[in-house]
């Protein structure tokens, strides 16, 4: 796992000694090592966590014939690779090198893992960077006039930019999605002509001109017509084959766990493998639904695996900043909170943390997932909504208005209020100052995803791999992982089990109210009581708690005040609207006011933009 950076420049207007500056701001990435090559017109480099034989694998890698390559990540499969050309090494920085010299990029299609890299050949002076299939390590570009640029966060990349004194614009539409969404979809970011590579694409980068080609997909159809049997034993090898490849560490391994599935399938499949893995659980100092300790306890004693609670402290304009501080952009899922205080208590003692993350879009794990499936029947609601009065939003009544409000929208606003229910483009005109964005802007986006012939619950599934994984929890466990230096593997998102599951009947994952349905039946026998019949609890923050009972101040101190800098986009009037309760109240309120806080700190943090 590393932290990559590099610039093509066609005469030098970047200095080695600003390039380590900016490769420097990575080094939470990979504090181990860190290595600059200077060849031909680029300039490389990275901050090396070591993994996967720490003696070896050192980066940048190159040879005498003018290749090289940074890499961040880890390809999984790598002494298999190696075994099919008889090569001795025990690095998979080393078998992805020798095979690109080989293959090129014909090679990342045989590549099992999570991985962002740049190969550079001196003679054709040509740049391949890559990205892996579900967009696990970030990697994101610049291209400019006589320049490239990439690096595997933005704070690199800008610090890059602004070497080459080009100055980072802030991407209104961004803020716009944001709104909407919660995060920033790639691969749009916070500044404007700076872009995320998409997952499973690789870029080309030669005389001066590049172009992005995609290698892989998900794809749903045609479906298996399998015997359930078949169907069962053919998942649990894959989920288990996926852990095993997971476990290739030459360092400890360690484990998120909760009171859910995922997790507990996780550390199941694990703990055949390896007794010495330890369980990690955060537990908020109060009252909450969030706090899953306990189950997660019986769940690791049941395995026979040690386990240790991680409390929260609860202090909240800290761990807003290093929110603000770590993501780079805005990000509003609450849960980073939880995850960052996971990463920086099990640094000193884990480098390796598996979690459960992929398992509720490959599965159908969320509650949204059942009302897609039933979608004829439960449009019928949008009748009601007129006649259902308003109430508490966590009590049933609220969530049947709030369906019903739903399945009153487009396709594509419905996604959005399945998802966070936030800010939509239909709502967003009073409250946005600048009308020329407004054209169903995010609800484009969504449609840009919109594959003909799927089933509802196939399309939900795709949009939020697309939206709310890509750009959601997958930048939080990243960017959460890394900044205390521990690499997040996720046995869920592995490539296989996606295409394999991908193309199962519906009735695999929801069966009438029931969820989940494979994973269930497959591990029911497994795992304990509570984890079997409980409920299904969200990983985050508890925001509405926190909001009415400790950001009152904060709220008032920032968003109230007129010269505060959300105000460049939104209008004060409607922003008080919220704050009183005098408007937006059946939407996610304190999502709302805790997605401004973290954009009003984000954008006082970058002021100087």
């Amino acid at each position: 796992m590393c932290g990559i950076a590099g610039v093509w420049q066609k005469s030098t207007v970047i200095s080695e000694e600003k390039f380590k500056e900016a490769l420097s701001l990575l080094k939470h990435r990979g504090p181990d090592s860190a290595g600059i090559l200077k060849i031909g017109n680029m300039m490389m480099g990275t901050q090396r966590l070591k993994i996967i034989s720490p003696e070896e694998g050192e980066q940048p890698v190159s040879d005498g014939d003018g290749n090289a390559l940074v890499f961040n990540g880890a390809v999984y499969n790598y002494p298999e690779l190696a075994k099919q050309e008889n090569w001795s090494t025990k690095s998979d920085t080393e078998v992805l090198f020798q095979s690109l010299i080989q293959q090129q990029e014909r090679v990342i299609n045989h590549l099992r893992g999570m991985f962002a890299f740049a190969f550079y050949n001196k003679k054709q002076d040509r740049l391949l960077l890559a990205r892996d299939r579900i967009g696990q390590k970030p990697l994101y570009y610049f291209k400019g006039d006589g320049l490239f640029l990439f690096a595997s966060e933005l704070k690199s990349l800008a610090r890059l930019m602004r070497a080459a004194s080009v100055e980072p614009e802030l991407n209104e539409e961004a803020i716009y999605h944001y709104l909407c969404l919660s995060n920033i979809p790639e691969p749009e970011t916070i500044y404007k002509h700076v872009y995320a590579l998409k997952p499973a694409h690789y870029l080309i980068f030669h005389s001066c001109e590049f172009s992005e080609i995609p290698y892989w997909q998900f794809r749903y159809e045609p479906k298996w017509h399998l015997k359930d049997k078949e169907v069962f034993e053919t998942t649990k090898e894959l989920i288990s084959n996926a852990t095993q490849l997971r476990l290739r560490a030459d360092v400890p391994v360690g484990l998120f766990l909760s009171g859910g599935w995922d997790s507990s399938v996780i550390a199941y499949e694990a703990a055949k493998l390896r007794s010495d893995i330890k369980t990690f659980t955060v537990e908020y100092p109060f009252e909450t639904s969030q706090n899953e300790a306990g189950i997660a306890k019986k769940t690791a004693a049941a395995l026979g695996l040690s386990h240790e609670i991680i409390p929260l402290t609860l202090e909240p304009l800290k761990m807003l900043q290093e929110v603000v501080k770590t993501f780079d952009q805005p990000f509003a899922d609450s849960s980073a909170i939880p995850n960052l205080a996971i990463a920086k208590a099990v640094s000193n003692e884990v480098k390796v943390m598996l979690n459960g993350d992929g398992g509720d879009e490959q599965f159908g794990g969320y509650r949204r997932y059942f009302l897609a499936n039933h979608f004829s029947k439960f449009s019928l609601t949008k009748y009601l909504y007129p006649i259902l009065p308003p109430s508490e939003r966590r009590t049933k009544l609220a969530f049947a208005k709030r369906m019903a409000g739903i399945y009153r929208l487009p396709a594509e606003e419905q996604y959005l209020g399945f998802t966070v229910d936030m800010w939509r483009d239909s709502l967003m005109e009073p409250i946005w100052k600048d009308k020329k964005l407004i054209e169903n802007k995010t609800s484009a986006l969504i449609a840009e995803k919109k594959l003909p012939s799927l089933s509802k619950l196939d399309q939900l599934m795709h949009w939020d791999r697309n939206f709310n994984l890509l750009s959601g929890i997958l930048v939080k466990m990243d960017r959460a992982s890394m900044a205390f230096s521990v690499e997040a593997r996720s046995p869920f998102l592995d490539h296989e089990l996606f295409e394999f599951t991908s193309r199962l009947p519906d009735h695999f994952k929801v069966k009438g109210f029931k969820r989940k349905m494979l994973l269930k039946n497959i591990y029911r026998d497994k795992l304990p009581d509570e984890v079997v019949n409980g409920k299904k609890v969200s990983f985050e923050a508890p925001v509405y708690e926190w909001i009415s009972k400790y950001f009152q101040i904060l709220i008032k101190d920032l968003l109230l005040n007129p010269q505060a800098k959300i105000y460049h986009y939104l209008k004060p009037a409607e922003v008080e609207k919220l704050i009183v309760g005098q408007k937006y109240q059946e939407l996610n309120v304190a999502y709302l006011l805790y997605s401004l806080l973290i954009l009003e700190l984000w954008l006082v943090e970058n002021s100087s933009l």
